[in-house]
């Protein structure tokens, strides 16, 4: 008789599928059922964007009360910098600034080639990254509170919070620690919403951390947990969303 062979389970294949139960889980519960989702004028979210200069790994944590905050952070390339831009839909400027990071231009400069033709730029706010600094934006449109704060190799917005003490809050937090680069962005998430966050609430919120030590079919990902929509708080989602798949899987870094 042979001896069954067992075959190893892929670790980020593993992550993946646990992502999706985990975030389909509240539909099959037999749960209060969330309300539904209604068209919201008024941009808000907030963010901090960083680089570890030990490792060259970049990273990103958001929140917002609108859905699917996640789906904007896809612009954090690990050999050239990162870029985040809040306050509706801005693909091309996202674009526009991280090929500008590529052509080696500092953050602050790619930022302005971004927003050069952008006709609603003053609605924006945009965080930019890369070895060369950190650089950011605050259009004069958004709803206040809105602020951004830049630092060693990392910076921190948001609009239409609670108060000015949010994004002060991700500062103090984010400079004043250490470790692996997805804790720092999640503590610093948890610091803003503990000083007030965004004034409607946080309904979604994501972590996404990419470098050079990726390993299979990642497109660089180390880290990239979403909390889509929670009628809840997604920021604690989120943080519970991490020790889950940690404590399980322990490939999260």
């Amino acid at each position: 008789m042979r001896t069954p062979v067992r075959r190893a389970i892929s670790p980020p294949i593993v992550v993946t599928l646990t992502l999706t139960l985990t975030l389909a889980a509240p539909l099959a519960t037999g749960g209060a059922v969330a309300p539904p989702l209604t068209p919201d004028p008024v941009t808000a979210s907030y963010s901090i964007l960083a680089r570890d200069p030990l490792t060259g790994d970049y990273g990103v944590a958001a929140a917002s009360h609108a859905p699917l905050i996640g789906m904007n952070l896809e612009f954090l390339d690990p050999d050239a910098g990162a870029v985040v831009v809040l306050g509706g839909p801005h693909l091309d400027v996202n674009e526009k600034i991280l090929i500008a990071i590529r052509d080696e231009l500092p953050p602050g400069r790619a930022i302005a080639v971004g927003l050069a033709t952008d006709p609603d730029r003053e609605n924006r706010q945009v965080l930019a990254i890369s070895p060369q600094g950190a650089a950011a934006f605050t259009g004069k449109k958004l709803p206040k509170h809105a602020d951004h704060k830049t630092g060693d190799d990392f910076v921190a917005a948001g609009h239409h919070l609670a108060s000015r003490d949010v994004i002060a809050a991700m500062e103090e937090s984010f400079a004043g620690s250490d470790g692996p680069l997805a804790d720092r962005l999640l503590d610093a998430l948890r610091a803003g919403r503990d000083a007030g966050g965004e004034r409607d609430g946080e309904h979604s919120a994501a972590l996404l951390v990419v470098g050079p030590a990726a390993r299979f079919a990642t497109r660089h990902r180390l880290v990239d947990l979403r909390i889509d929509y929670t009628p809840a708080d997604a920021v604690g989602a989120l943080i519970d969303l991490r020790a889950r798949v940690d404590s399980v899987y322990e490939v999260v870094r």
